[in-house]
């Protein structure tokens, strides 16, 4: 992808940011059953029989292969990856690139349960798109998320699209964002992160120079509370996402 020169960039956190999605425990547990329930269904096309709990078990093997030698806190692994592999060495059956990512994109749809746009995203987003070059900087698997931001309607903001899985590193890792500077083309001094997780979407860009605004969201931001005496001042309420254009202005002053 060519470089885009001139605008500054604004890097975007999405879930819980941009995006609410179900993150509770009881919820996700059974959501992620029924979606692999769903998966193991789909291959039964292809002549491949597997309940839902051995290939669970496949995957778990494979991701912990991934991470040998790694550390879990620096690294991600890529989901799809991890699935061609499975099925391919272990299940005996080769799918394509396109057939692999929709079979994992229709798993999501499933395990992911609710997934829906904040309030004000889409206008806000519009208006940034005029003055700013976007980019996500998102900790996810990119083989479900892309689609994911197609059937939100919103991919349409953004120049570029960077996730963990397909860095390969961590947001508490400083590679994924010397990464990020690497995609967009710019330094550090011309993007600024925006995102709800106050430690990997602040405090980390913010040490190569990157800088940050905290989108404060009441469902995340008590477990943050013991990392500032004060709330900082690059900060905006969930609930007036709309005043996150005048932030950022001010920001980049």
């Amino acid at each position: 992808m060519a470089k885009i020169k001139s605008k500054k960039v604004i890097l975007f956190d999405l879930y819980q940011t941009l995006i609410d999605i179900d993150i509770g425990g009881e919820n996700k547990k059974r959501n992620e059953a029924k979606g692999w329930e769903f998966f193991a269904k789909s291959l039964e096309q292809y002549g491949v029989y597997i309940a839902p709990a051995e290939f669970i078990a496949l995957n778990d093997t494979r991701r912990e292969d991934f991470y040998v030698g790694k550390d879990k806190k620096i690294h991600h692994h890529h989901f799809c990856t991890l699935v061609a592999r499975i099925l391919k060495d272990d299940l005996h059956i080769e799918f394509s690139h396109g057939e692999i990512s929709s079979l994992v994109s229709k798993y999501h749809k499933i395990a992911r349960g609710h997934v829906r746009l904040y309030p004000g995203v889409v206008e806000v987003l519009a208006r940034l798109q005029k003055q700013y070059i976007l980019s996500t900087a998102s900790y996810t698997q990119g083989c479900y998320t892309q689609p994911e931001l197609k059937e939100l309607n919103i991919d349409q903001f953004f120049s570029y699209f960077i996730y963990t899985s397909d860095v390969g590193f961590q947001k508490a890792s400083p590679e994924f964002y010397k990464q990020c500077l690497e995609i967009v083309g710019k330094k550090a001094g011309d993007c600024v992160m925006v995102g709800d997780n106050y430690d990997v979407d602040v405090l980390v860009p913010q040490k190569l120079g990157i800088k940050a605004v905290w989108v404060k969201n009441p469902v995340t931001a008590n477990q943050y509370a013991h990392l500032f005496e004060q709330e900082p001042q690059g900060m905006v309420n969930l609930d007036e996402f709309d005043k996150l254009p005048e932030v950022i202005e001010r920001v980049f002053s």
